[in-house]
């Protein structure tokens, strides 16, 4: 399978985040941890672990608080410019625990990922977008219940993985995938789907299979992370959801696979191809899926080693550092096919 190209494109991304962000002189111009925090990842990937270590230094100096990662001079309530980054908070997080867990970073590791163990839901067993609470209603999220069962799957937490595992089961099972356009990213303490919210909040809250340009990354992390859970926890149950969630994906409109916000349903795509039996008929289809996303995320890549070089530094370095891992995650899982 020709995935050398994958390769190719994620390292010439990593060199450009060694040109930019891992300069000095960037770094005392631009804090906020946008620009930072999915470049330790990308980094470590592509083989700069020097300039990965200096990435998660400069973090740990100027972000971190008790655990917690905040843009210096953030306003309370804030930890980024980016608004997406505030209202998912753990999110970043999830990145920078990953990111120095993989550095063997135990001081930095061990912190962060304490500081997330908060966010879990005993009762419900996903994850909230806040600080779970006793007293005040909580939001229960598939993006942050897949992004810290990821998380808690990497440090070695499979109890705490597999509830994460069984709670996207529930949303899956409750969102009734086969027959409905819509898939509800939230439920309360009470387990019930979130379907009311304001107009301008219906990108973070469903994903609509007969409208375009939604936000597929809700979609492919919950794949991803059921694929890979699944060898973890030898439980087939959860890659039969993954491919559920998949046949759901494979539904939504064409926009899927020349979206921006596509690259995680490529890795989900090729995790999936690779979790299922070789005879398993809709590999070939994964595979598909997986390659014409990567496809797409290629075509977008400027000679300079970014991909989204029309829209804002920030937007272009923070995404340019994603779509390198999962290229690299994208070619890794199906060159083992």
């Amino acid at each position: 399978m020709a995935t050398d190209k994958y390769l190719t494109a994620s390292q010439k991304a990593v060199d450009c985040l060694v040109k930019t962000v891992c300069q000095p002189d960037f770094r005392k111009e631009h804090g906020d941890i946008a620009y930072y925090f999915k470049a330790v990842t990308s980094l470590l990937l592509g083989g700069k672990y020097k300039e990965a270590h200096i990435i998660l230094d400069h973090i740990s100096a100027t972000c971190e608080r008790n655990g917690d990662f905040i843009s210096p001079g953030s306003a309370d309530g804030q930890k980024s410019t980016n608004g997406a980054y505030n209202e998912f908070w753990a999110y970043s997080n999830g990145w920078i625990a990953i990111g120095a867990m993989r550095l063997q970073r135990f001081s930095v590791a061990y912190p962060a990922y304490r500081y997330l163990e908060k966010f879990y839901h005993p009762v419900l067993g996903g994850c909230c977008l806040k600080e779970y609470s006793k007293t005040e209603p909580n939001t229960v999220e598939v993006l942050s219940t897949a992004h810290l069962g990821m998380t808690f799957l990497t440090f070695g937490n499979l109890d705490r993985a597999v509830k994460c595992g069984e709670n996207l089961q529930k949303f899956i099972k409750f969102n009734n995938t086969a027959k409905s356009d819509a898939f509800y990213l939230r439920m309360d303490d009470k387990e019930k789907l979130i379907t009311d919210f304001p107009a301008e909040a219906a990108p973070i809250c469903a994903v609509k299979a007969n409208e375009p340009n939604q936000l597929y990354f809700f979609l492919g992390y919950p794949i991803a992370f059921l694929a890979k859970l699944s060898a973890a926890a030898d439980n087939a149950g959860f890659r039969e959801s993954a491919a559920t969630l998949m046949d759901f994906s494979m539904r939504c409109d064409k926009s899927i696979y020349t979206s921006n916000f596509s690259h995680k349903v490529g890795w989900g795509a090729a995790c999936l191809a690779k979790a299922c039996d070789s005879g398993d008929e809709k590999r070939g289809m994964y595979i598909q899926v997986a390659t014409k996303i990567a496809d797409h995320l290629v075509s977008l890549q400027s000679d300079q080693g970014s991909f989204l070089d029309s829209g804002p530094e920030m937007d272009n370095l923070d995404q340019s550092a994603e779509i390198s891992v999962w290229l690299r995650e994208i070619a890794t899982e199906l060159g083992r096919i």
